[in-house]
């Protein structure tokens, strides 16, 4: 199903918004978000991001990259929160 134009701005403008808190560089210019599934039906968006840690990473780049993702999912929830009140926001 194709999105209309407003709803595909607002998630636009979402990735446009929020920050690699490392880089500083917007989560669009880090092509960070593959999908973004949207039911309205059940007000819900999940989410997969890539660049998740694989493996064999040494154990202070694990935790440093950790607490990175938990603050870009806690304000990429926070801000799809303000453009869709009311939605889930889930990550896969």
């Amino acid at each position: 199903m194709e999105l209309d134009p407003a709803t595909r701005a607002k998630f636009d403008a979402v990735l446009a918004r929020v920050k690699e808190p490392v880089s500083e560089l917007s989560l669009a210019e880090l092509n960070l978000v593959s999908k973004i599934r949207y039911s309205p039906k059940e007000k819900a968006l999940v989410v997969r991001l890539e660049g998740r840690p694989v493996g064999h990473e040494c154990p202070a780049c694990s935790a440093m990259n950790g607490q990175i993702l938990v603050t870009i999912e806690r304000t990429l929830k926070e801000e799809l929160q303000k453009e869709f009140p009311g939605f889930t926001v889930e990550y896969e």
